[in-house]
C-alpha cells in the first residue's frame, strides 16, 4: 500500500514538472524567430519584424514596423506560460497590454496569447487584446493581432517570411 501511494505522489510531482519543461521548449521554439521578416502591411506597403534575444536569453524583443514608426513586444517564459508585455504605437495613449499564452505542449505551433492587464489603460481605451502566433516553418510565421475599440474587435494578420539578410 505504502509502495503505491509513494508511486503515486512521485507521479503527481512529475506531472506538474512537465509545463516547466514544455514552456522551456516551447520558448525555445519562438527564440527560434531571432532574425528579420517581412510581411505586407494592412495599410500598404511592407512591415519589418526584427525578432532578437536579450537579457542573456531569457527574453525576446519583437520590433515590428518601418524605422520612423514601431512598436515593442517583449516576451518571456512564466513557469507553465510564455507572457508578452506590448508597447503599443497604433493607439494615441501607448498604452501596455500584458497577455499570457499557456503552453499545452513541448512542440507546439501555436501560442494564443490573451489580455490579462494593461498599464496606462484607460477604461474604453483601444488596446491589443489578443495575439495568434502561428509557427509555419523555419522560414514562415504568422500573427494575428486582435485589436480592442470601443468593445469591438478588430483583427488583422501578418504574415512573415524571413529575409535573407535575418537567417
Amino acid at each position: 500500500m505504502r509502495l503505491g501511494l509513494a508511486i503515486l505522489a512521485l507521479a503527481g510531482c512529475a506531472g506538474r514538472a512537465l509545463p516547466q519543461s514544455a514552456a522551456v521548449d516551447a520558448f525555445d521554439r519562438l527564440k527560434a524567430l531571432a532574425g528579420t521578416w517581412e510581411a505586407d502591411s494592412p495599410a500598404g506597403g511592407k512591415l519589418t519584424d526584427t525578432i532578437v534575444l536579450v537579457s542573456k536569453g531569457t527574453a525576446i524583443e519583437e520590433t515590428i514596423g518601418i524605422p520612423a514608426e514601431n512598436e515593442v513586444s517583449l516576451y518571456a517564459r512564466d513557469a507553465g506560460k510564455i507572457v508578452m508585455t506590448h508597447y503599443c504605437a497604433l493607439t494615441a495613449s501607448g498604452n501596455q497590454p500584458r497577455l499570457e499564452a499557456p503552453v499545452k505542449a513541448a512542440g507546439q505551433d501555436e501560442f494564443v496569447f490573451s489580455f490579462v492587464s494593461a498599464t496606462n489603460l484607460a477604461p474604453g481605451d483601444t488596446h491589443m487584446h489578443r495575439v495568434v502566433l502561428r509557427l509555419k516553418d523555419a522560414g514562415h510565421f504568422s500573427e494575428d493581432w486582435t485589436m480592442r475599440e470601443k468593445g469591438k474587435d478588430k483583427v488583422f494578420t501578418l504574415d512573415f517570411v524571413r529575409t535573407k539578410s535575418g537567417a
